[in-house]
């Protein structure tokens, strides 16, 4: 599903009210608003460890809903209740300090413009929604464990990461010690499963190739039916869930220079 990130800017000394976005009557978990903070418009960014808060009142009722922090910034998903019915809605966003302590920043107003076809799920969304969002963008690091067989690569699902295997304990042996891929179990058919892993290893000719377990082979499907042999130095693991046949599917994409002109 599509999501868009709209963008704001809020003071919290300045009454800078009158700011508007616009929005569909009946979207549900595809806008996100990322705040963006200023004291008497002077960039101010969220301490770390503070939650914050935006305050929607729609209907005649007002709520609010956790937000998560990102560099400075409030992401949130914006809420169904904002959406349920058209007209003008009221919003402000607070930042709650661990002291307990609450700063409020000037208004907003939401144009929530009527739909031709508003039905659908109108259930209220989480702030575990804006951070899975925001995960699934991140290139994260990976670091193998060993179990005393291998070293267990143990990604979490739908998530980029980067593999350094430039560490001396993964060959020290003087070849490559063995590596273990085990993915995570999937969700349903109509969600996505899939796993992205960019991965650079200083491969040499004493190490040789790289010795990955993939799995039961009977339970995997691979990229032109063969088991992957790792070469390169360079190389994205790519795997992607598929329902029809209720197994991950494999590939192997490995790097060189061009021996050729560019």
């Amino acid at each position: 599903m599509a999501q868009i990130m709209c963008e704001i800017t809020l003071d919290v000394s300045v009454n800078d009210s009158g700011q508007v976005m616009m929005a569909k009557q009946g979207d549900s978990k595809s806008r996100l608003l990322c705040v963006h903070f200023t004291d008497k418009r002077k960039p101010m960014k969220v301490e770390s460890g503070a939650s914050v808060l935006l305050n929607v009142s729609a209907g005649g009722e007002a709520r609010s809903f956790v937000g998560y922090v990102s560099d400075g910034d409030a992401i949130f998903v914006i809420p169904a209740f904002a959406l349920a019915a058209a007209g003008n809605v009221s919003c402000d966003v607070s930042i709650l300090g661990g002291d307990g302590g609450r700063l409020t920043t000037a208004g907003f107003e939401i144009c929530v413009a009527e739909s031709v076809c508003p039905d659908g799920d109108l259930g209220e969304e989480t702030a575990d929604l804006a951070a899975e969002l925001l995960a699934q963008d991140t290139i994260q690091t990976l670091t193998p464990v060993s179990d005393g067989a291998a070293y267990v690569i143990a990604p979490t699902l739908n998530r980029k990461y980067a593999l350094d295997l430039s560490a001396p304990a993964y060959t020290a042996s003087g070849s490559w010690a063995t590596f273990r891929l085990e993915l995570p179990t999937p969700l349903s058919a109509e969600q996505e499963n899939w796993v992205l892993i960019y991965c650079h290893a200083p491969v040499s000719e004493r190490a040789g190739a790289i010795v990955i377990d993939w799995g039961d082979a009977g339970e995997r499907l691979f990229a032109d039916g063969e088991i992957p042999y790792v070469t390169m130095g360079d190389f994205d693991i790519v795997c992607t869930y598929s329902p029809a046949a209720e197994k991950w599917q494999i590939g192997v994409i490995q790097y060189a220079i061009s021996g050729g002109t560019v």
